[in-house]
């Protein structure tokens, strides 16, 4: 091996390293001043030469078409100005009808003494017809701001600029909720746009307590996050445990809040979801009231929520807009739901496998009689099954709507009737993977769905392999684990363990809505009173 090496590689010579060392020099000296010119660039404050400004922008938005910037002059003297912005993020109605117009129209028929003190408070003051503007003096203000979808407007003889908020941000308008649809309830959904979103939520919280703190996030994308929460009702530790995490990322671009979830849960490796999303602005509205902190993220039309326990996660809104024992009939549902699609079919592999005697004799001869042309084990049966039927609903949701139904339905037909004429499976094995998969979609929260469906399949295996002791050794495993989990240091079995009698109103079962006079205690521990006695 060594001889090949030496005859195929050229030797290296010390002049080669020392060329090579020198190159390498010199890209970082390179890197160096760039990078050094870009922090000075940064810190540059405006000039009051306006060529000076207007060449420093145009070099930081060096081949960007789609930034704009307007000469123009003022006045008779021909103050010479411009304006800066990018075209389509812009309201350019709002530019020509209350800039434009005011400033270029009207700046002779004030008679107003302009020096280079006053000359951007009277412009603001009289001339300007747009409520956001604020005073900047930085360079990297300007490129924000513009960045931001503001106009950027420089006059000369003035080391101050103005920046004025004219965004018009494309975005959906609100529509009904897609993946947490309810028969009784609002029927409004968060949209991709963050004021949007801010809005929902305040026109159900009107009170001065409820808190928007705003940062940024991503090196590249500079997402803005809002963390959301109730002054006097959410604890301060958790607040404070919040804004740290937040704080700790640092990525290039954010795009969604699922992006977020994964950098602020508990324990990433955890099957189990620790926090909680939503799309519905009654949700957050009504977590927020329970202590809970909402973030919402600029650009994605889901809110994540935490402190989030499992009960959380088999809850729907529309539990409390029905009377309390159809509430607590469809409750109880879920979680009975829960443990069919995590244990039924291991449950049939391990009785069919090594516990016959547990199934009553007529059954058991029907399921001989069925198995009989089956060439495969019940645990090969269940897990090709199993990876069919999350084949075809991953099929069923990439595709196109109108095609995607039509595929799931018709494909989980023919495959399971061809699978069944031709012996690979028996009737039986189709039955249970069809209930399985139905009492999957009774969960209400599509995470916390996935991870069942996840964890079916080693609880598969260990059914296959040692029978009912392998599925109560999965489940031993799996109820230690979850018991040892926390949400920002809320647990996550809470209010099963640590027991809190008082929250049991509103977990496996929900007491009518004048029962539940407290918040939850394993949330909240300083703002619990609810509902009031007068």
């Amino acid at each position: 091996m060594s001889k090949d090496f030496h005859t195929f590689k050229k030797p290296i010579k010390l002049k080669d390293l020392k060329c090579t060392k020198e190159k390498n020099t010199t890209k970082e000296k390179n890197t160096q001043v760039k990078e050094n010119n870009q922090s000075s660039l940064d810190d540059k404050m405006l000039s009051e030469c306006l060529e000076e400004n207007l060449k420093s922008l145009k070099v930081m938005f060096k081949d960007c078409f789609d930034v704009v910037f307007r000469e123009f002059t003022l006045g008779e003297k021909g103050i010479k100005c411009f304006l800066a912005y990018i075209q389509g993020i812009v309201n350019k109605d709002t530019i020509n009808k209350n800039f434009f117009h005011s400033l270029m129209e009207d700046f002779n028929v004030y008679n107003v003494t302009l020096d280079r003190e006053s000359i951007m408070n009277v412009i603001e003051n009289k001339f300007i017809e747009i409520g956001g503007t604020k005073k900047i003096t930085l360079l990297k203000e300007a490129v924000k701001d513009i960045l931001d979808g503001h106009c950027v407007f420089l006059i000369s003889d003035s080391s101050i600029g103005l920046s004025l908020n004219t965004q018009k941000w494309q975005s959906r308008p609100v529509g009904e909720p897609i993946s947490e649809a309810v028969v009784r309830g609002p029927s409004e959904a968060f949209t991709e746009s963050l004021d949007v979103n801010i809005s929902l939520i305040r026109k159900r919280l009107k009170t001065h307590d409820l808190k928007m703190e705003k940062l940024e996030i991503g090196r590249l994308s500079k997402t803005k996050v809002v963390i959301s929460y109730i002054r006097g009702i959410t604890q301060e530790e958790v607040i404070n445990e919040a804004k740290e995490r937040l704080g700790r990322i640092d990525v290039d671009t954010i795009n969604d809040s699922g992006e977020i979830e994964q950098f602020i849960e508990d324990n990433p490796y955890s099957p189990f979801p620790q926090v909680s999303y939503t799309e519905r602005p009654d949700i957050v509205s009504a977590s927020l009231a329970d202590g809970q902190i909402a973030v919402l993220v600029d650009g994605s039309p889901f809110a994540l929520i935490f402190p989030a326990v499992f009960e959380h996660f088999l809850t729907s809104p529309e539990d409390y807009y029905v009377r309390f024992y159809f509430g607590t009939f469809i409750r109880i549902l879920r979680y009975i739901a829960f443990s069919i699609a995590l244990f039924l079919p291991s449950m049939y592999v391990a009785m069919t496998t090594y516990h016959q005697e547990m199934i009553p004799m007529s059954l058991l001869t029907t399921l001989i009689a069925v198995r009989t042309a089956v060439p495969f084990p019940a645990v090969i049966e269940a897990l090709l099954m199993e990876f069919t039927f999350e084949v075809l609903r991953e099929a069923g949701i990439r595709l196109p709507k109108p095609i995607g139904e039509t595929v799931s339905i018709v494909g989980a037909l023919i495959l399971g009737e061809l699978a069944v004429n031709v012996g690979i499976v028996s009737n039986v094995m189709v039955i249970i993977v069809a209930f399985t998969g139905i009492a999957s979609f009774v969960i209400p929260k599509y995470n916390q769905s996935i991870s069942i469906r996840l964890l079916r399949f080693p609880l598969m295996v260990l059914a296959g392999t040692i029978g009912l002791f392998g599925i109560i050794l999965g489940f031993l495993f799996l109820l230690i684990h979850v018991v040892s989990l926390r949400s920002f240091g809320v647990p996550y079995l809470s209010p099963f363990t640590p027991l809190s009698l008082s929250d049991w109103k509103d977990s496996l079962v929900r007491f009518p809505i004048w029962h539940m006079r407290k918040r939850p205690e394993f949330m909240n521990k300083k703002n619990l009173v609810r509902l009031r006695n007068k």
